[in-house]
């Protein structure tokens, strides 16, 4: 009885959190199709099967037990969640069907092997096996192309390595999980073979609904997983105009000896003020005007910020993580992600994007957007296409 309460509180929490991520799907950049299929479907299974306890109609145990595992459907839907997620797909594709195919057919034929009166034990065998290289492969496939492209993502900007790193720990949580969840669906079916019992794999489900359970509650407890980073930008513009942007390349505090008695000189008239400085720095810096110019120096930038250029040298030799020809492609490639998702490509060229934000060519723009954005432009373009289209 425990067990099956476990079952239907697992399958009302899945059936929640899709009610909650259906208001924010379209904006959404974690959820997908895929996963939110992925969701009703174990939901709905966990919830039916924790039903059969308390429901007396037999008809209704033996639909769900003979057409329970039409649910194997979860292990191709794993790896093509994965697979839009670093494509940023919200639709389904068609073309995908064919992933498809193999647990339906496995599926009809398993209702026809436990209807027949003397099942033929090796081929059930046959059939387990066929079954574990289908898991296993499912499972390579979707490391393989986690591996490649979410795992190995980097990128320097602000906002952009908080979306990566939060992609980067949902999906290897979700990826350990649904690789337990493998290991004990193949187990309970070996218990079912050994046993020459119909194979349902229903052995020590509470440990699948355990660990499901947990999924549901990282997606309720994560806002960015749950809403999209529309509530993790909230969040940084709310604080944009107290908190640093580039809040990861100054350091305000640095633990330094001067041996230059001019910069020690600096160091009384700088530290003290250094915030009022750097926010000064930034302000000007995310006009994007001046950034633009190709020929910028610092002694041109010292002289907009109607500072000392010795003070703006000093603060970049000591207060920051970056030199200022590095500080000049940061700024100007978030001057690029600003035009980009305000649609600049789609009437301009990406060479045109590069000259308008201060690169002499477009080489150095591709190379320094993507070592800083941790993607090319045009990939950065169509992640952000998603939201052109609303």
């Amino acid at each position: 009885m425990l067990t099956n309460l476990l079952f239907i509180i697992t399958g009302l929490i899945g059936l929640l959190t899709i009610t909650l991520i259906y208001n924010n799907y379209e904006s959404n950049k974690i959820m997908n199709f895929y996963i939110v299929l992925l969701i009703i479907i174990m939901s709905l299974r966990f919830f039916l099967n924790g039903l059969t306890y308390f429901v007396s109609d037999s008809s209704f145990k033996n639909i769900y037990f003979t057409y329970s595992n039409f649910s194997s459907v979860v292990i191709p839907l794993c790896y093509l969640y994965f697979k839009n997620l670093f494509a940023n797909e919200k639709g389904f594709d068609t073309r995908e069907l064919y992933h498809f195919i193999f647990p339906l057919s496995f599926s009809i034929l398993g209702i026809i092997l436990n209807n027949q009166s003397f099942p033929i034990l090796g081929l059930k065998l046959f059939l387990y096996v066929v079954f574990i290289s289908f898991v296993v492969f499912y499972n390579v496939l979707s490391y393989r192309i986690l591996k490649k492209n979410i795992w190995s993502k980097k990128g320097g900007v602000k906002v952009i390595m908080k979306q990566n790193k939060v992609i980067n720990n949902w999906a290897s949580f979700l990826f350990i999980a649904l690789v337990l969840i493998s290991i004990r669906l193949i187990t309970a079916l070996f218990i079912d073979l050994y046993y020459n019992q119909s194979m349902k794999g229903f052995n020590y489900q509470w440990i699948s609904s355990c660990i499901w359970l947990l999924i549901l509650i990282k997606i309720l407890i994560t806002p960015e997983i749950l809403y999209g980073y529309n509530a993790l930008n909230k969040k940084i513009n709310e604080n944009k105009k107290t908190d640093l942007v580039l809040n990861e390349i100054w350091k305000i505090a640095p633990n330094i000896s001067l041996n230059n008695s001019q910069h020690s000189i600096l160091k009384e008239k700088i530290d003290k003020n250094i915030l009022t400085y750097i926010d000064h720095i930034e302000q000007l810096s995310f006009e994007y005007e001046i950034f633009r110019d190709s020929k910028m120096t610092l002694t041109d930038f010292s002289n907009k910020l109607n500072i000392p250029k010795s003070h703006i040298s000093y603060i970049f030799k000591y207060h920051s993580t970056i030199s200022f020809s590095e500080y000049k492609k940061v700024i100007r490639i978030h001057d690029a992600i600003k035009h980009i998702e305000l649609n600049y490509l789609k009437n301009n060229t990406l060479d045109s994007l590069s000259k308008k934000v201060g690169f002499t060519s477009y080489n150095p723009f591709f190379t320094s957007f993507k070592e800083i954005s941790g993607v090319s432009p045009l990939e950065y373009y169509k992640m952000v296409k998603v939201e052109f289209n609303e």
